[in-house]
């Protein structure tokens, strides 16, 4: 038995979870505590069930790359002189709602701080503990939900156009290969070879081997849950609100009706920070605003994720076309979708992709962030009946399957395969984590 596999527990220890938020992070963490003997309730406002558009979720909508490179966080040592530009550029690849920002603030502090060397390099050492497991905590639950077919394993590709961007990114280069990270550094022909139909643009580029995608974040989704059901599990199609602690456990109300079970997993994403409060946690939560562009007839076209990290989005090859996704907008949940941004991301793919042709579909979502790029995973400090699993960013996807590991191992009572300290929900208190 690996140390990712896990063993039923006995008849008397198993317990009756909620799984608020049938994300990614949610189902994994659903499969993984029936794995551990649990019988799970998944709870979200459109489970991903037949007849569902499941579009709302932030799992639907994302690049669907699993990222092992990712070491490095957002934050970095340079990111303090680049706070100015961010209000300054409404369309940049990181940008900053005015309006938002008195909200935003203590979040914005937190991440400030969070850029030291010393920080980063902490920071890099505990998403590497992560990292380093995704793979093969994704395995058993791509086997067991037939999703195979949807892997394509052809790595994800960094684009630079000239000299100087490549060599200013060296850095960054050496980073990620310092903390265990395989990456082949290519010229102009060995890109071309690799992608033929991007315009030549580039100078030089970087091939992450290690990066695969799923073509369908969506049937992946729905995969996953079907297994859920097959083993018992129950979906719960509405809004959660009403977090409480009982006696025995826990109480949620989900429409009218009340739910009762002896745990509860908040897995909600972007919205996990009001069940938090709900419960007696104040957490420095806050939402990365991410858009995609689909171009239904270019999904041919490349064969892997490239990203020109000076435009901030990926293309990425889908089942369903090549979908044009990324950038960070930092303006919470309630402002309207910004039209130009999708514009300035279909001009890009024009320019970067010629054929590509008529984009049919624009999409945003919302990606639940912590200051320092690390997610939020542990019991509630307030109640041990409570156990957190949300915050991911940009590593939704990627880290999903280990944090439904982690997860069952914390309702289960055993020892994780990492230190958890560096996710506890508390860790931004000092900064004044408050939320509409």
């Amino acid at each position: 038995m690996s140390n990712l596999e896990i063993a039923p527990l006995p008849a008397t220890e198993r317990r009756h979870v909620l799984v608020i938020g049938a994300g990614l992070v949610g189902l994994a963490s659903a499969l993984w505590l029936q794995k551990a003997g649990h019988r799970v309730t998944v709870i979200d406002r459109e489970p991903p069930l037949a007849g569902a558009s499941y579009e709302q979720a932030c799992s639907y909508g994302n690049a669907c790359t699993i990222a092992p490179h990712s070491v490095l966080p957002v934050a970095t040592p340079a990111i303090a002189w680049r706070v100015p530009a961010m209000l300054a550029n409404p369309l940049g690849p990181l940008a900053i709602v005015w309006r938002y920002l008195p909200h935003l603030a203590p979040w914005l502090r937190a991440f400030v701080a969070s850029s030291s060397k010393h920080e980063v390099e902490r920071i890099a050492a505990v998403l590497s503990s992560l990292l380093m497991q995704a793979d093969a905590a994704w395995r058993p639950l791509v086997h067991e939900a037939g999703a195979k077919a949807l892997e394509r394993r052809h790595g994800c590709l960094y684009l630079y156009k000239t000299e100087a961007q490549f060599q200013s990114a060296e850095p960054e280069m050496f980073f990620r290969e310092r903390h265990g990270v395989a990456l082949e550094r290519l010229d102009v022909a060995a890109i071309r070879d690799l992608e033929p139909n991007l315009a030549p643009l580039y100078c030089r580029g970087v091939l992450f081997r290690d990066a695969y995608t799923f073509s369908s974040p969506k049937l992946l989704a729905f995969a996953l849950a079907m297994v859920v059901g097959e083993r018992g599990g129950t979906f719960v199609g509405g809004e959660a609100s009403g977090l409480e602690m009982t006696g025995a456990g826990v109480r949620l109300r989900v429409g009218g009706d009340e739910i009762l079970a002896d745990h509860a997993v908040v897995a909600a994403g972007a919205w996990s920070g009001m069940l938090a409060r709900q419960v007696g946690d104040s957490v420095l939560l806050d939402t990365e605003r991410g858009y995609h562009v689909l171009f239904p007839r270019a999904g041919s076209l490349l064969t892997r994720p490239v990203c020109y990290p000076q435009h901030g989005f990926y293309m990425t090859p889908m089942a369903d076309g090549l979908r044009a996704a990324g950038t960070v907008e930092l303006g919470g949940l309630s402002a309207p979708p910004n039209p130009a941004r999708t514009a300035m991301i279909r001009k890009g793919v024009e320019a970067l992709l010629p054929g590509a042709g008529e984009a049919t579909s624009e999409w945003l979502g919302f990606r639940p962030s912590m200051p320092d790029s690390l997610p939020v995973i542990g019991n509630s400090p307030t109640s041990p009946k409570v156990t957190y699993a949300f915050g991911h960013g940009h590593l939704g996807l990627t880290l999903a399957a280990i944090t439904g590991r982690l997860v069952a191992d914390i309702v289960s009572k055993r020892k994780p395969s990492i230190d958890l300290t560096p996710f506890r929900c508390q860790r931004f208190s000092h900064f004044g984590a408050k939320q509409k």
